[in-house]
C-alpha cells in the first residue's frame, strides 16, 4: 500500500492527512514522511484525502459531529486497534474515562496501556481520543497538547 499525504490548515495548527486505497491511514500533527509517486496517481486515494479535508472543515465549523470516511489501520497490536475501536463510540461532545475503556475492553488494569493506545492514536480527530480523560477529570495527555484537548473539547461543548 501507497500512502498520500496532504495539509489541512486548522486554528490549532496544521494536520496532515495520508490516505492509501483502503482509506484515511494518519490524521494528526506529525508531519509523514512517504517515498513513491504523488496522492493524484490514485482517484481512490485523492477521494478519501479530499473527503477528510471536507469532514475537517465541516468538524471545525461545528456542523458535523461524526465523521463517516474509510480508516485504513494497518499498525497497531491487538489490544490498541481494541481501545480505538472503543474511541470511536464516544459521542461528540462527551468524554469518557481511560479506565472506562480499559473496562470495556476487558482489562481493567490496563489503565496506562489504554493511554498509551491513546498517544498512538493514527488517526486523531475521526478517532477521538482527545475524548478521553482521567478519572479525576484532569485533562491528561494528548498529542497536539493538553491546550488544544481542552479547546477541541470547548469545540464540542464540552468544558472541564
Amino acid at each position: 500500500m501507497t500512502d498520500r499525504q496532504i495539509e489541512f490548515h486548522s486554528k490549532f495548527g496544521t494536520i496532515y492527512i495520508c490516505a492509501n486505497e483502503n482509506g484515511v491511514s494518519y490524521l494528526g500533527w506529525q508531519e509523514q514522511d512517504f517515498d513513491g509517486p504523488h496522492y493524484e496517481d490514485d482517484e481512490r486515494i485523492v477521494k478519501y484525502l479530499n473527503e477528510a479535508h471536507d469532514q475537517l472543515e465541516e468538524y471545525f465549523a461545528g456542523s458535523r459531529k461524526k465523521f463517516s470516511i474509510p480508516l485504513s489501520i494497518s499498525k497497531g497490536t491487538d489490544f490498541q486497534k481494541q481501545v480505538w475501536a472503543q474511541l470511536l463510540d464516544i459521542p461528540y461532545g462527551e468524554v469518557t474515562t481511560y479506565s472506562d475503556i480499559a473496562n470495556k475492553v476487558g482489562s481493567p488494569n490496563a489503565v496506562q496501556a489504554v493511554g498509551s493506545a491513546n498517544a498512538k492514536n493514527p488517526i486523531c480527530l475521526i478517532i477521538p481520543c482527545h475524548r478521553v480523560i482521567a478519572k479525576s477529570g484532569e485533562l491528561s495527555g494528548y498529542v497536539a497538547g493538553a491546550q488544544t484537548k481542552e479547546a477541541l473539547l470547548n469545540l464540542e461543548g464540552t468544558f472541564i
